[in-house]
């Protein structure tokens, strides 16, 4: 730093001990992936199999602009931490047992979705032909994770052994900023070719992608750095009132864009002044929530007990069961006069109790174990 205003930072006496609040913040994720999931189906903005019909602008728009933050940050911090782990893990398997480990944990449940639950789900809705509904659908990111994975092996056996070992100093103020211009900049010029609406490979939203290959990246190298425990709290108080900001001017644009455009379909690519401001909206406001988030849970929420342990051994297989569960509640809710936001939250919250019910159980066959945590 270059100023003499005094800063704090957390030193942890060993990097390689177990982080607890890694754990607990996927746990976190896995409930806003649900949130986000439900929210889909009633309004929204984000495909899902079931889509109930509103007239409610004003549901409609509170969820979809609820959605759009989820949508800044939440999927980029789950690479960021799947990735922080994976220097140490390769070093200790080598690269024949570390693929071996990322296609059991990774492809298998991938497949799982593909030929079983994505199918369940479309048929639950649609009554759709089997070999029509094969696909990833929501588990996409495990696909991507695999495929990064994958590049780093190749790109540490024959491009560069120690690409994960370069030192990094402090995550000063300006580095974040340049960070966040250059990150808006690819997210502007990758959706004119490939906007967020719409969905390639494995269902990758690739307009999305830059951030996802930044954070992985981001989490490959902090962990040789100890990054995350010399996050300032200066830096974090200045960056997460940048995201406060940034979120109040979302509603706004929102708003004056509908007198003039059709919707929310130019805030998902082209060249466009909705697409330009959405792609820099979306770092301004998901750094600081991201350092919020990993420096609340980092001085707050370092710890486990039992329960709180179970509960983070089954966020992976929450992540993978969510859907059918969700679909299902949704239609037994359908039938019923309630508030949209009464069915979001009811939704929401008992899919994740019941999920987490079938995964702890699921977590007791051993071969499960071992693929799910």
């Amino acid at each position: 730093m270059t100023d003499n205003t005094q800063t704090h930072c957390h030193v942890r006496v060993n990097p390689n001990e177990q982080i607890h609040y890694f754990n607990n913040i996927k746990s976190f994720l896995a409930l806003l992936v649900v949130f986000f999931h439900t929210s889909s189906g009633y309004g929204g903005e984000g495909g899902w199999y079931y889509v109930e019909q509103s007239d409610n602008l004003i549901s409609t728009s509170i969820l979809t602009l609820l959605n759009a933050l989820c949508q800044s940050f939440f999927m980029g911090l789950f690479f960021f931490l799947s990735a922080y782990f994976i220097p140490k893990s390769y070093e200790k398997r080598g690269t024949f047992l570390f693929l071996k480990s990322r296609i059991l944990k990774l492809l298998v449940p991938a497949l799982f979705y593909f030929f079983v639950l994505n199918p369940l789900c479309i048929y639950l809705v649609s009554k759709q032909s089997y070999f029509s509904s094969l696909d990833f659908y929501n588990t996409w990111f495990i696909m991507a994770l695999l495929y990064f994975s994958i590049i780093y092996v190749l790109i540490k056996r024959f491009v560069s052994p120690t690409i994960d070992q370069k030192k990094i100093d402090f995550l000063g103020k300006k580095k974040i900023l340049v960070f966040i211009l250059v990150m808006g900049l690819f997210n502007f010029v990758v959706r004119l070719i490939f906007p967020t609406d719409k969905m390639y490979i494995h269902d990758f939203t690739l307009g999305y992608f830059p951030q996802y290959i930044a954070l992985f990246s981001l989490g490959i190298v902090a962990f040789r750095n100890n990054l995350l425990d010399k996050i300032e709290d200066k830096t974090v108080s200045i960056y997460f009132r940048v995201s406060l900001i940034s979120s109040i001017t979302m509603p706004l644009v929102f708003f004056l864009s509908s007198f003039y455009s059709n919707g929310v379909e130019n805030f998902f690519g082209g060249f466009t002044f909705e697409s330009f401001y959405y792609s820099f909206w979306e770092p301004f406001t998901y750094v600081g929530i991201i350092l919020k988030i990993l420096t609340v849970f980092r001085d707050k929420l370092d710890f486990t007990a039992p329960f709180m342990n179970l509960v983070n051994q089954t966020s992976y297989s929450i992540y993978i069961i969510q859907a059918p569960i969700i679909v299902i509640l949704q239609l037994m809710l359908a039938a019923l006069d309630l508030n949209v936001f009464m069915k979001v939250f009811l939704v929401t919250v008992l899919t994740f109790i019941i999920s987490f019910g079938i995964s702890a159980l699921l977590l007791k066959i051993s071969v499960l174990r071992k693929i799910l945590t």
